[in-house]
């Protein structure tokens, strides 16, 4: 359980059995990390993102993104937003059913966005935003979103917002209601388009044509229930995990 939630997802290289299938294959570069994550996309938009050379992985499957854990060969599976119901379960309510929610319906955010001047990464054109207000002790201090409106990207930032939900949500026992003013801000800047360059830390290195197993986009095993969920995670408290 602790692995599912854990807030680094990778990715498995060993492709399923089946005919392969046409997609887009989007790779970033974690500059201070010198770390790659590696999104691949389906053309009916489901998508499979992971840090390359890791066995864990995240499945975006009809809007839904799923946390794979694979340990001793065996794969976990958990929807994002049951784990996020299930956190509700054990805690004082954080989340409140915000997955559930309409984009429109979610808490604003106090973020300033300026638009600024076009740029590339990954040979993708896009423009620059500079974004106050993530850093609460300096919300005067920018922060620099090289923005795509590629159509062709546009799956690509669905599945990286997810990725970065998957990441906030365990957190939540330690930061609280930070943790939905976290994933709110990320989905004011993902409105914006897809993000193809952070501040020069995170930047998208390529973005081609590929193929894949038809195998590839689907679930590994069944989703863990909620109530399953919540048994782990008390289990896990009672041992001080």
């Amino acid at each position: 359980m602790r692995r599912i939630v854990a807030a680094t997802i990778g990715t498995a290289m060993l492709f399923g059995a089946g005919a392969a299938q046409a997609g887009l294959r989007a790779v970033y570069i974690d500059v201070r990390e010198a770390k790659q994550l590696q999104i691949d996309v389906h053309d009916n938009g489901d998508a499979r993102i992971a840090e390359v050379g890791s066995e864990d992985y995240g499945l975006l499957i009809g809007g839904e993104f799923y946390i794979v854990d694979i340990e001793g060969k065996k794969a976990t599976v958990a929807r994002l937003k049951d784990v996020a119901t299930a956190i509700d379960r054990v805690l004082p309510p954080i989340f409140k059913g915000l997955f559930d929610q309409a984009a429109e319906a979610r808490p604003k955010v106090a973020l300033t966005i300026e638009p600024g001047e076009p740029g590339s990464a990954g040979g993708r054109e896009g423009r620059v935003y500079h974004v106050k207000g993530l850093d609460s002790s300096k919300p005067d201090k920018p922060a620099d979103y090289l923005i795509s409106s590629d159509p062709d990207l546009k799956p690509v930032g669905a599945a990286l917002e997810q990725f970065m939900n998957a990441a906030i949500v365990p957190s939540a026992p330690l930061i609280g209601s930070m943790a939905t003013e976290m994933i709110g801000e990320t989905r004011t800047i993902f409105a914006l388009g897809t993000p193809i360059d952070v501040d020069g830390r995170f930047r998208l290195n390529l973005a081609s044509k590929a193929a894949f197993p038809s195998a590839y986009f689907r679930l590994p095993a069944q989703p863990q229930s909620v109530d399953a969920l919540v048994l782990s995670m008390k289990a896990s408290m009672e041992k001080g995990e």
